[in-house]
């Protein structure tokens, strides 16, 4: 029983996404795909279009056949703990063989190149590191600069210029590092990039789909499946923005201590006091997160600790499910009910609990439960904003 692996958000699943996936099975030769998905919010720290339900339904109609959910600790995190992540929770599952992954080159040797030196990190690289880093530097920035002082391929540098390069790398690392019985499969992106802002057909990006939802561009309609493009269009709560959260996320900074924002993943170096301050100095989020972006701290960065303070997560949380397998759980979001078999492999040669309902939280370490509290509040909030029934994460997964 041969599985891929897929990580995704589906953000919305548009075209692309069915393609990676039929790619990823032709290419593996897989006969089922599995995918682990990011719950209510994801990587770069917003809400996801839509709930993390209808978007795992999407993908079982898709062409995936199973669905489990990244917990939402891993999932609003930096590129290097989120693939890190998903690629430990797809090894659990004892059924992955292989995780099919997109890329915006042809030059597989040079991200692989990348990934070695990202992996043993030589004194050079560390050196060159540190010092841009303390310039004040982004770590993406302060990374790509450090690659670059060394002797090594400029085109090889320039790969990290493109999201889905970033996330090969991590992935390739966390593959070689955590489940080196999984085999890494690149399947070149298609279409426009990952960032276009233009919508170029069929193929387009998720960021120039996401815009075009938000302007009421019908032509985003031939970017999709019917299946999900008539809910983005046409669905009045759909597409879900941070703007929704905005007067709880700047009312939940406001009551912390600097203790406590400080405790917040992504925050260190004195910036609670920064964040401390501009929040109570602007009464719009937007405005908040202009104030307190930097070189050093990126919109993204600054998004995720806003979204973390949203839902009470510290960074002492995803260490501990990173760092102690028996942390990790299965949350099962959705399955083809013709895939059963998967359920009973993984039950079987998996290793971390398979929750399917929330009896099953019972086998779960206490770490475990307190990320699923959070999980479980996220879709309480997702279902607040909008005015849908909330309590989904109670019940069974979907069935199709």
């Amino acid at each position: 029983m041969g599985a891929v692996g897929i990580v995704a958000e589906y953000n919305p699943l548009h075209n692309g996404h069915i393609y990676h996936m039929e790619q990823a099975k032709a290419q593996t030769g897989a006969d089922f795909c599995v995918i682990a998905m990011s719950g209510n919010f994801v990587q770069r720290g917003e809400p996801a279009c839509a709930d993390k339900f209808t978007r795992a339904e999407w993908a079982l109609r898709a062409g995936a056949d199973l669905i489990v959910e990244i917990p939402q600790c891993l999932a609003v995190a930096s590129a290097e703990r989120f693939a890190e992540g998903a690629v430990k929770l797809l090894a659990a599952t004892g059924i992955v063989t292989d995780i099919a992954f997109g890329v915006e080159t042809e030059n597989m040797d040079g991200l692989y190149r990348i990934a070695d030196i990202l992996d043993r990190e030589p004194p050079a690289f560390r050196t060159n590191l540190a010092y841009h880093l303390k310039q004040g530097k982004s770590y993406p920035r302060a990374q790509f600069d450090a690659l670059s002082d060394l002797n090594i391929p400029r085109g090889d540098v320039a790969l990290l210029t493109q999201p889905n390069n970033i996330l090969a790398v991590e992935y390739i690392k966390a593959i070689r590092r955590f489940a080196p019985h999984i085999r890494a499969v690149p399947i070149l992106r298609q279409g426009n990039g990952y960032n276009d802002t233009e919508l170029t057909g069929a193929l387009s990006s998720a960021t120039a789909i996401r815009q075009a939802l938000r302007e009421g561009n019908d032509a985003v309609l031939d970017t999709m499946p019917l299946f999900v493009s008539g809910a983005m269009r046409f669905d009045e709560q759909f597409p879900i923005t941070l703007d929704y959260f905005g007067p709880m996320i700047l009312y939940r900074l406001r009551s912390m201590s600097l203790e406590e924002i400080a405790a917040l993943p992504d925050v260190s170096e004195g910036f609670e006091q920064v964040i401390a301050r501009a929040v109570r100095e602007t009464s719009d989020l937007s405005a908040f997160l202009e104030q307190i972006k930097t070189k050093r701290y990126t919109m993204a960065r600054c998004k995720r600790i806003a979204v973390s303070a949203l839902l009470h997560m510290n960074r002492e949380l995803p260490e501990e499910l990173l760092n102690h397998r028996e942390n990790l759980y299965l949350r099962v979001l959705g399955f083809l009910t013709g895939s059963r078999g998967l359920l009973a492999a993984m039950a079987s040669a998996g290793s971390a609990p398979v929750i399917l309902r929330n009896s099953d939280i019972m086998d779960c370490t206490d770490i475990a439960r307190d990320s699923m509290a959070i999980d479980a509040f996220a879709t309480d909030l997702m279902g607040y904003v909008i005015g849908r029934e909330p309590h989904r994460d109670q019940q069974s997964a979907i069935r199709l």
